[in-house]
């Protein structure tokens, strides 16, 4: 099994997906969610494009090598699911104020 590691590829997105294009910008959206969903999403995308950097020529001052990362990560080795961790009551609501 280890060797078939190396050799399977990274998942794609889950369900389908629908891109759209709007003044020349693409995007790309889950077709799994509802058209309704979907129509208000493109809508407020069409409403704030200026908003949303579609390169890093959008962004003037941030110093490419700032915003540019890379993960090293070895397909040999299988991905470990850390255990859940339990807070008492004060933190989780501490928790859920700051999140």
């Amino acid at each position: 099994m280890k060797a078939e590691l190396g050799h399977r590829q990274r998942p794609g997105p889950a369900g389908d997906i629908r891109e759209w294009e709007i003044e020349g910008k693409l995007f790309k959206l889950s077709a799994s969610l509802g058209q309704e969903l979907q129509d208000q999403i493109v809508g407020v995308i069409a409403r704030h494009l200026d908003m949303f950097a579609w390169s890093s020529t959008d962004m003037p001052g941030i110093i490419p090598d700032f915003l540019c990362h890379m993960l090293t990560m070895d397909n040999r080795v299988r991905p470990i699911v850390q255990r859940m961790r339990k807070f008492n009551e004060e933190r989780r609501l501490i928790i859920k104020t700051e999140t």
